[in-house]
């Protein structure tokens, strides 16, 4: 048999060819309109969709239009008025460059094209059916593109049928809608499916933008980022943590240079942000903006160009990571639970309040957070427990002596203060504590304290356990954490899986505090413990550590998982449920709290507090009604 021989595909197959990789799918053609919409300065943009995009795409923008010498090249492959030389393909500064979008749509679609520029006396328009081009004639047009997607795929029956249905299709299509119109809030946009106005949006801030997309509660429960900026690297926008957002949606949107993206890097590198303060239940939530300079990310590595390439992987991965990092760490004495009018700071967060620099109305009554939907059932509810430890103060985290002037309302003058005084909040305006002061403790689980404005609600064993983390993994950063050698050493027996963990990592559990050695069949004895942690249940303290350093082999425990294993550590030592606090020792959680980074949230990602407001109180109890 004779070898067939090579010859040129005709161009009309050639665009048939590369639709299938650009046009996946209705919501593949509108994202390219969309994006040659925006790099055409457009500030209002309507897209009308029939059948879920299959039966029609219909996009409309006020642009600067196209010459009408120029609209036949807008339809023909690797025609672009955005790329003039080689270089400027490594420093691509628009959404759209390839110059085959077009083509390759008109291909496999009944396709129309008018464009008015704002010199032209009149508009044109040109007509691709499936591929077949017909010479371009007047029309009347307003200054702007008007672009008509009809019956997809339609004249190529083997790729149709691989479409999804009307319904599936137009959920695709609208998450493009989202997303572009998301990254674009100086633009106004418009969404209509099957004749139904879905979206209306106005040229807005972002973060009206974000409600408008995604709900109110985003709205109320974020925290920023105001361009955080390293070298040429800038990073703003807005994190979410999820145990305050009750709505089903998933709001992931991570933009390089205004362009939506996913990348291995950049997701790893928020997943690393969110690290000891995520419940493994939940999944980070984000909306953020990545600035880079064009030459040091490639955005042409994927036909859908939702992929990009670093230059320097490393740096963008810390650069992100930090950002996320930081924002959620800072410790709540060094924001307020009320809005904050400090706009000088370069990095500075904002948590649930209304949007310092833009101009809303938006007056948040609930402060942070809300109560958790998930139960929590590691405790039992005693109405009758003991007062047994009432005599043991918690141990380290308390203050030893605490000054006369202290902002705290102690045990014993807390009930003539506040008896003397027809309104407490004489007594929380003097001082203004951010958690304010503890009057209550709460079926031996939950502190409860009095605010300017309303109640705090606390879980003191996990609030307690993310203050004994940050201060284990300080001391570790420091290298010198605080060992507490014990009088009478304690002896007992432990699996024998977990001998070698004693053994191979020796060294790791040195640094950590702890000095432990195997004596004989499975026996360990315990010589000494970091002081921060309980000293009443050393032998589940240290099986409990133990079992989590086995958890990583031989490898570097210090180097490469220190934080799970202190937060392991952390979580057998803080302070137990039907464990009875004083007022003073509620008080020192409170203050530890407001000066503790990523206090909001336990180490397993569960938040630690709430807030209701008066006004939220007031609203249950219908009073002024």
């Amino acid at each position: 048999m004779s070898l067939p021989r090579i010859k040129k595909l005709d161009d009309q197959l050639v665009n048939r060819i590369a639709a299938g990789e650009v046009v996946e799918r209705p919501a593949s053609a509108l994202k390219e309109l969309l994006e040659n919409s925006i790099d055409a300065s457009s500030d209002k943009i309507i897209v009308e969709l029939s059948e879920g995009g299959i039966r029609q795409i219909k996009v409309i923008d006020n642009g600067v239009g196209i010459h009408k010498d120029d609209i036949p090249l807008a339809i023909d492959r690797h025609a672009t008025s955005k790329l003039i030389h080689e270089d400027d393909l490594y420093k691509i500064t628009t959404l759209g460059f390839r110059g085959e979008g077009l083509a390759s749509i008109a291909s496999v679609s009944d396709f129309s094209l008018s464009s008015k520029t704002n010199i032209d006396q009149h508009g044109t328009k040109i007509i691709s059916n499936y591929g077949v081009i017909s010479n371009t004639s007047p029309t009347a047009s307003n200054t702007g593109t008007i672009i008509e997607i009809n019956n997809l795929y339609h004249n190529i029956p083997a790729r149709k049928k691989f479409l999804k249905s009307d319904t599936t299709e137009y959920g695709h299509c609208r998450s493009v809608f989202e997303r572009i119109a998301l990254s674009n809030p100086q633009i106004g946009f418009e969404l209509k499916h099957n004749g139904k106005l879905i979206y209306e949006l106005p040229q807005q801030v972002l973060l009206e933008r974000i409600k408008a997309l995604f709900g109110e509660e985003y709205l109320k429960h974020y925290f920023e980022i105001i361009e955080m900026q390293i070298n040429n690297l800038v990073i703003s926008g807005y994190v979410y943590h999820p145990s305050y957002i009750a709505s089903s949606k998933n709001v992931q949107q991570f933009y390089v240079n205004g362009r939506f993206v996913r990348d291995k890097v950049i997701q790893n590198a928020v997943k690393q942000g969110f690290s000891g303060v995520l419940h493994n239940e939940h999944a980070p939530q984000y909306v953020l903006f990545l600035q880079i300079s064009p030459e040091d990310v490639d955005v042409n590595v994927h036909p859908t160009k939702s992929e990009v390439r670093f230059k320097d992987t490393g740096q963008i991965h810390g650069f992100i990571s930090h950002a996320i990092r930081k924002v959620l760490s800072r410790n709540l004495s060094s924001t307020s639970l009320e809005h904050s009018s400090d706009n000088s700071l370069i990095e500075t967060i904002s948590q649930n309040t209304s949007e310092r620099s833009h101009n809303s109305d938006y007056t948040p009554t609930n402060s942070f957070g809300s109560v958790s939907k998930s139960g929590n059932s590691s405790y039992v509810r005693d109405f009758n427990y003991k007062a047994e430890d009432n005599s043991k103060f918690v141990k380290d985290w308390l203050p030893q002596t605490i000054s006369s002037n202290s902002a705290m309302v102690r045990q014993d003058t807390a009930p003539e203060l506040f008896a003397e005084l027809t309104d407490c909040s004489q007594v929380i305006n003097a001082t203004a504590p951010t958690l304010g002061f503890a009057i209550a403790q709460l079926n031996g689980v939950y502190i409860l304290a009095q605010t300017r404005d309303g109640l705090i609600v606390v879980d003191m064993h996990a609030a307690h356990e993310r203050i004994v983390l940050e201060k284990l993994k300080s001391q570790v950063a420091n290298n010198v954490i605080a060992v507490q050698a014990l009088l009478i050493p304690v002896t007992f027996s432990i699996a024998e899986e977990l001998i070698d963990s004693v053994t191979l990592n020796k060294a790791d559990l040195n640094t950590l505090g702890f000095e432990i050695d195997v004596i004989h069949n499975n026996n360990v004895v315990v010589r000494a413990i970091p002081s921060l942690l309980d000293h009443d249940n050393i032998e589940k303290l240290v099986i409990g550590t133990l079992t989590e350093i086995s958890k990583y082999g031989n490898s570097n425990i210090i180097s490469n998982h220190y934080e799970e294993v202190l937060s392991t550590m952390a979580c057998h030592s803080a302070v137990r449920a039907n464990h009875q606090l004083s007022l003073e020792e509620m008080n020192a959680i409170l203050r530890e709290m407001e000066t503790t980074s990523r206090a909001n949230y336990c180490n397993h990602g569960r938040p630690t507090w709430f807030k209701l407001s008066m006004n939220e109180l007031d609203n249950m109890f219908m009073r002024g009604k």
